[in-house]
């Protein structure tokens, strides 16, 4: 019985082709843009190279201090190695880790010996758990340690783009770049990270200690600073504790500080949460993105569905005649209904996969900018913007997105088929006399 349904489908798809192209064009481009909204949230949310932790990590980034005795408000993009001090001796905590990233727009530059020019570069300032924290493939050589942060040595672990572009190879452990004119010895070449990961993506990693602004960090408010934090729990049900705990810690600090009353303004996120946070960002304001995108969403999915719902009653109309017939020969409401719901899988399967071959064309053509559809802030990042296999070809993504769609197009076509359904047979039959 299925097998003659879907004949009987595909002979009428063919017959009303019109009808059936827009039909399928409309899923297809439903799914396609759908499909692109959840690549986008999938990236930003799901454990991907290196992050593949962010399910157990939380995120501390911008804090704001306020003077206890004076009018003093101060915002900024982190926090200092103070606020890690507190952090590091939690019960619920496995690994901490601070970094600090410098786009291009700090105008750090490598010198190119073999074509006597510069080359502006991204840095990401980071501690020895960074590479505990995040899991990076390490081609050649191996990450810098805690003594080469402590003592801010001149040491650097290039991505293999860089390490390809200065040296022309990736066995390169032992040799030296000039950095700003200075000269730094290689010891670690890791695969590259996309830029669609912003907050481990760089073409350099330097100590931590390197960087003088780590310096001026201890001497800001309260616990005021530049870096970011990400604290790695023990176990994903471990979070919850892990971010009291981490509360406690900052209020006792508040209490004892007599000056100033540091606000994390409610961190520490879940990583999820922290894509969009912003310097400034309240919780009113990451809750506004989060509703404009279920907007989006809903128009992504409600609209074509009321579009194809007005179609499908308008064929169901011309069908009356047809439906009439086939009842006064013994046809059930029942049978006639799976025909109708058959037809409807037919072109929602065939609108489906060629969205999905339409999202994804989008996806790969659009050079990561789509990345940043919803990011208020876009610091410059001279690291590549691509999509993996990981990030793309996601199953259980294309079956949500798929069902979704499909549940939406069945009551499309379900509610003008009981409507037709429920004409008596002589009524039906002579619709079109």
């Amino acid at each position: 019985m299925i097998r003659q349904y879907l004949k009987q489908a595909w002979t009428l798809t063919k017959q009303h082709k019109l009808f059936s192209s827009i039909y399928v064009l409309g899923t297809g481009l439903s799914i396609a843009f759908s499909m692109i909204l959840f690549i986008v949230l999938y990236v930003k949310f799901a454990p991907i190279y290196p992050e593949y932790n962010r399910d157990c990590i939380l995120v501390v980034g911008p804090s704001n201090v306020v003077g206890k005795h004076s009018n003093q408000n101060s915002t900024n993009m982190g926090i200092s190695p103070k606020a890690a001090d507190l952090f590091r001796d939690l019960p619920h905590l496995d690994k901490l880790t601070l970094c600090l990233f410098t786009s291009t727009f700090f105008n750090n530059k490598v010198t190119l010996p073999q074509q006597q020019k510069e080359l502006l570069v991204s840095i990401n300032y980071v501690d020895a758990n960074f590479w505990e924290v995040f899991n990076f493939n390490f081609l050649n050589g191996k990450p810098f340690g805690a003594s080469a942060v402590e003592s801010g040595l001149a040491e650097v672990v290039l991505n293999e783009s860089m390490a390809i572009r200065i040296f022309a190879n990736t066995d390169v452990i032992g040799k030296y770049i000039q950095l700003d004119g200075n000269d730094v010895k290689v010891v670690g070449v890791v695969k590259d990270v996309s830029s669609v990961t912003p907050n481990t993506a760089a073409d350099l990693y330097l100590p931590l200690g390197y960087n003088q602004m780590i310096q001026m960090d201890d001497n800001q408010l309260g616990l005021m600073g530049s870096m970011r934090c990400y604290l790695l729990a023990a176990q994903k049900d471990d979070k919850e504790l892990l971010r009291q705990e981490v509360l406690d810690a900052v209020k006792k600090y508040n209490d004892a500080d007599k000056e100033y009353t540091t606000n994390l303004m409610g961190q520490p996120d879940d990583y999820w949460k922290s894509t969009f946070r912003d310097v400034g960002s309240s919780e009113s304001s990451i809750l506004s993105q989060l509703q404009s995108m279920l907007y989006i969403l809903l128009a992504l999915l409600v609209i074509p569905t009321l579009n194809l719902c007005g179609m499908n009653s308008s064929r169901m109309s011309d069908r009356l005649a047809e439906i009439g017939v086939r009842k006064a020969y013994g046809a059930s409401n029942k049978s006639l209904l799976s025909q109708i719901l058959t037809e409807n899988f037919v072109m929602t399967f065939i609108g489906g996969f060629l969205g999905l071959a339409f999202a994804y064309l989008i996806v790969i053509t659009s050079d990561g900018w789509i990345l940043h559809l919803f990011d208020t802030i876009v610091f410059p990042n001279t690291v590549s913007s691509y999509f993996t296999v990981e990030m793309l070809l996601n199953p259980v993504l294309f079956l949500v997105v798929l069902c979704i769609c499909l549940l939406l197009n069945v009551l499309s076509a379900l509610i003008p088929a009981l409507s037709a359904l429920r004409h008596p047979i002589i009524q039906a039959i002579q619709t079109k006399r």
